[in-house]
């Protein structure tokens, strides 16, 4: 079986790119885009193993299971990237590893060397550049260099959150295909089928509107989960309009403003999953749109570095009058 035939749902995406694989007509760059959590990684690597082995086999699974080569360098030495071998030596994956997961050009250098060096010794060659958005100018260009005349038989899949985050030079160069959710009940059995208890997987799954990849990386992580029920609480106090205890549950996020904007975009989610489906909150829906706008608001305004205390305090005033 085909490894991208474990991607749920994406019909489209995965009918054209086995037809492509098929006729062996599969352009030398792919852009795979869509929201966080649909699986934009996990199908980047299931091409990839399509494309290096279509027959299968345990080099197949360890590529969608990310064990090849990885870029790597050091932030402000631009000759400091290398490659770190791994069990599949047929790929190379980059994962942004400056501030705030950018791109470090030498990674993308390391890369580029790595594919004209070993491109000729082998059938086939894929190299995938996690979310392409996080490039910057000098990055973006020591890419294109290779894109522009890539080695014979080698596969770039890129993946990207929209279109629109990608820079021109880039996005024209490659064949882009969008990727959704799953629905959330399809969402709730694959996740239970991996391990996550049957309730967890279909609460969250309500939540994130069937994307899997944050559904599974939430149930796994303790910490996660206690931000969910701390979002849940502050839900909790403005449908009942009680500024007090949001404040309360606020105080302990204002000396940590990633923390606190963590927790809210986790409060975010849980508005929004209540408009798609009433319960999931005690927020009424016209309450739901109004704390939605108010903890964007705070977000934005943590972003732009006010004074993490001032913002939260002024939040939980307005959460009382939702």
């Amino acid at each position: 079986m085909s490894m991208l035939e474990q991607l749920c749902g994406n019909q489209p995406l995965k009918q054209s790119i086995a037809a492509m694989l098929q006729s062996r007509r599969l352009t030398h760059s792919v852009l795979l885009v869509g929201e966080a959590g649909v699986g934009k990684g996990f199908a980047a690597r299931c091409i990839a193993a399509d494309y290096l082995y279509p027959a299968g086999g345990p080099a197949a699974e360890a590529m969608v299971r990310g064990e090849c080569c990885k870029a790597v360098a050091t932030a402000g030495k631009r000759d400091s990237g290398r490659i770190e071998t791994g069990v599949v030596r047929e790929a190379v994956s980059v994962t942004g590893m400056g501030s705030g997961g950018k791109y470090l050009v030498g990674q993308v250098i390391a890369m580029r060397s790595e594919l004209y060096n070993s491109a000729l010794s082998t059938e086939g060659r894929a190299a995938i550049l996690y979310d392409v958005q996080r490039m910057n100018q000098e990055s973006a260009n020591a890419l294109l260099k290779i894109l522009e005349e890539p080695p014979e038989g080698v596969l770039f899949i890129l993946t990207a959150d929209s279109l629109a985050g990608v820079l021109p030079t880039i996005r024209s160069r490659c064949i882009s295909f969008a990727l959704a959710p799953v629905l959330p009940e399809e969402c709730a059995r694959v996740c239970a089928a991996r391990g996550i208890d049957p309730q967890l997987a279909r609460q969250y799954s309500a939540v994130f509107d069937g994307k899997i990849g944050t559904v599974l990386s939430a149930a796994q992580d303790p910490a996660r989960q206690k931000q969910l029920e701390a979002a849940g609480a502050l839900a909790a106090a403005a449908a009942q309009k009680d500024s007090y205890a949001a404040a309360a549950l606020l105080a302990a996020y204002e000396k940590d403003k990633p923390a606190a904007t963590a927790l809210l975009g986790d409060f975010c989610a849980l508005a929004d999953a209540t408009l798609r489906r009433p319960g999931i909150t005690p927020l009424a829906p016209a309450q739901a749109v109004r704390a939605v706008r108010c903890a964007e608001a705070a977000i934005e305004s943590l972003a732009a570095n006010m004074n993490t205390r001032l913002v939260l305090s002024v939040l939980a005033m307005r959460l009382g009058k939702v």
